[in-house]
């Protein structure tokens, strides 16, 4: 029983801890993480957290780990919920409104890199499995099996790889980048990646407020994007 007391006291600290973390997060970005300041707003002393964290990387890798596994479910439900023709618009939008209702933890994530952090292979992994989600959704679009976002067929015949598509396949073969399951091929990676870097290009400006004072609306842009990726343009 006293053991059971314990490690629910330490999983509460712990929890605690990130949750303060967090507000640090949103107040002052990664720079304003500190191991000490929390402590003291638990009413705790620095070495006594240090208990429970044992360095302030230690810390950020909850963070970071706790904010793919958030993202991860978020898509990964988001797809399940869709038809399979809608899988790749519920997985963008996903994206986008989760991004939008917590910045500081997409920024954590996708923000720039926390100076001298080196994130340990858990999170690659993490990562990895979250880029599965993508290259499943974008498995339904354009040109995959012999299909187009509009129905018709196209021939089934092998075609050249681009160059992208080439580089993909000689430097991400195997590399776990993409997480459990088959091994895509050189254009479903291509094209995942091409997804990836165009829809967080709009999210993080919007994100960052770049937009603001611009006149439009960034969702408005955000839909032209995601159409313009299903018609593979």
């Amino acid at each position: 029983m006293a053991t059971a007391r314990r490690e629910r006291y330490r999983k509460q600290t712990r929890e605690e801890a990130k949750a303060v973390a967090l507000a640090q997060l949103a107040e002052s970005g990664t720079a304003g993480i500190s191991v000490n300041a929390i402590a003291k707003a638990m009413g705790m002393t620095g070495p006594a957290l240090y208990r429970y964290f044992a360095s302030r990387d230690e810390l950020l890798t909850e963070l970071i780990t706790d904010t793919y596994r958030d993202l991860a479910e978020t898509l990964a439900q988001a797809v399940a919920d869709a038809a399979p023709a809608d899988r790749f618009r519920a997985m963008a939008r996903a994206l986008r409104d989760w991004a939008k209702r917590q910045p500081d933890r997409y920024l954590l994530i996708y923000g720039t890199p926390v100076p001298g952090y080196h994130a340990p292979p858990e999170t690659t992994e993490i990562a990895g499995g979250l880029m599965r989600t993508i290259f499943d959704a974008c498995s339904t679009v354009g040109d995959a099996d012999g299909a187009t976002a509009h129905g018709a067929t196209t021939s089934h015949e092998q075609q050249p790889l681009t160059e992208l598509e080439a580089e993909l396949a000689r430097h991400l073969e195997g590399a776990g980048a993409w997480g459990p399951g088959e091994e895509p091929g050189g254009e479903l990676k291509g094209r995942a990646l091409r997804t990836w870097t165009r829809l967080h290009g709009v999210i993080s400006l919007d994100v960052q407020g770049q937009f603001t004072g611009m006149g439009f609306d960034p969702s408005v842009l955000f839909e032209a994007e995601i159409d313009a990726l299903v018609r593979g343009s």
